[in-house]
């Protein structure tokens, strides 16, 4: 009786101890308009990732190119809202003719790594960004802020596909004073 019971014990700490079972990583969405998802986004919540370990206030921006291509530009601050801009800059082009819903990214000429859109809202203006596996994930929104009820949402959504105690939330300036963001002259 004794050894029933401590097998018992220690299969109910293994079996508790098993990691859950996520579903496997979403498909892209079917279709992303090539000029309605350039601009700028902000970065709400990212996965780690060690070429932004150092990066609060974070941003992309994506330029529409001549040849329906992206010019990126990612930028945040070092360590302290206000304090020395890091940028990372690159390329994205579509791997599905006209829709943007699945981006190879270029860095420095030599890392390129394929990139989908997992979630876009109708308006464009919040989406989650994510490679393959999920190991790099992103979600960004049009404003440096997203209403606690849509992020909850979308980290809801996500929790079917990956552990979203992983996330790690992009702080942000509350002022808006982005170095980087030209402000528009007032007439």
């Amino acid at each position: 009786m004794k050894i029933l019971f401590i097998n018992i014990i220690t299969l109910s700490i293994l079996f508790s101890q098993t990691p859950t079972k996520y579903l496997e990583s979403p498909k892209s969405v079917d279709y992303v308009s090539i000029e309605k998802f350039s601009g700028l986004w902000y970065e709400i919540a990212r996965t780690y990732n060690n070429f932004e370990k150092d990066c609060v206030a974070a941003t992309v921006e994506y330029v529409l190119t001549k040849d329906l291509n992206y010019e990126i530009k990612n930028r945040c601050y070092d360590t302290v809202i206000g304090g020395d801009i890091i940028e990372f800059n690159g390329t994205g082009k579509s791997l599905n003719q006209n829709t943007m819903a699945q981006i190879e990214m270029t860095y420095y000429w030599i890392f390129t790594k394929n990139y989908k859109v997992i979630y876009l809202n109708e308006d464009y203006t919040s989406a989650i960004v994510s490679d393959k596996n999920m190991n790099n994930l992103w979600i960004i929104n049009r404003k440096p802020f997203m209403k606690k009820k849509k992020l909850d949402s979308l980290v809801s959504f996500l929790s079917n596909f990956m552990d979203t105690k992983n996330l790690i939330y992009t702080p942000q300036d509350l002022q808006g004073q982005y170095k980087w963001i030209k402000k528009k002259n007032k007439k």
